[in-house]
C-alpha cells in the first residue's frame, strides 16, 4: 500500500513530539510507542476524513487521546500516578500543562501539536494554575513567569 505524502509528512511532524506526550502519560516506552503506532495506523486508515477537515492536527490529537486514555485505564499504577494532571484537570488545561511544563513545548508548539490557536493553549494554562492545588500550582506559576506568552500578551 503507497500512503499519500501528506500522510508521510504528518507522520514525520507529529510522530516523536506524539511518542514524547506519551510517555509523559503512560511511562511506558513500549506502551508508548505501541499507542502512538496505533494512532498513525488508525489515522493512515481515514487519512482523506482527517486530510480534508478544517484541523487534521485536532482530529489526530483527539485520536490520541483516546488511545492514551484506554491505555492508561487498562494499564499498571504506574500510568495512574504519571497522569495525575489528567485527574485533577480537565483534558485540555492538562495537555496544555503538559506540553508546555513537562515537555517545555512553546504555546505556538503546543498549539500546533493539538491543532488549536495558541491563545487557547494560553487559556487552558491560565485555567489550570487557577484550578491546579498547592505545589502544582507554584511550579506553573514559575515556568509561567519564567516563560511569557510569545505574543506579549497577559497570561
Amino acid at each position: 500500500m503507497v500512503l499519500p505524502l501528506e500522510y508521510t509528512a504528518f507522520c514525520l511532524l507529529y510522530q516523536e513530539r506524539y511518542l514524547q506526550y506519551t510517555r509523559e502519560r503512560v511511562q511506558d516506552a513500549h506502551t508508548s510507542q505501541q499507542v502512538v503506532r496505533a494512532v498513525l495506523g488508525n489515522l493512515a486508515t481515514i487519512w482523506p476524513t482527517v486530510i480534508s477537515s478544517p484541523r487534521p492536527a485536532a482530529v489526530a490529537w483527539r485520536l490520541l487521546d483516546a488511545l492514551i486514555s484506554s491505555a492508561v485505564r487498562n494499564g499498571d499504577r504506574r500510568a495512574l500516578r504519571a497522569d495525575s494532571v489528567h485527574r485533577w484537570l480537565p483534558p485540555g488545561q492538562a495537555d496544555a500543562v503538559i506540553l508546555r511544563c513537562r515537555m517545555h513545548l512553546s504555546e505556538t508548539q503546543a498549539a500546533e501539536l493539538m491543532g488549536v490557536e495558541p491563545p487557547v493553549v494560553a487559556t487552558q494554562l491560565r485555567m489550570a494554575q487557577r484550578a491546579l492545588p498547592g505545589e502544582l500550582t507554584s511550579s506553573l506559576g514559575e515556568y509561567a513567569a519564567a516563560h511569557p506568552p510569545e505574543d506579549g500578551a497577559r497570561r
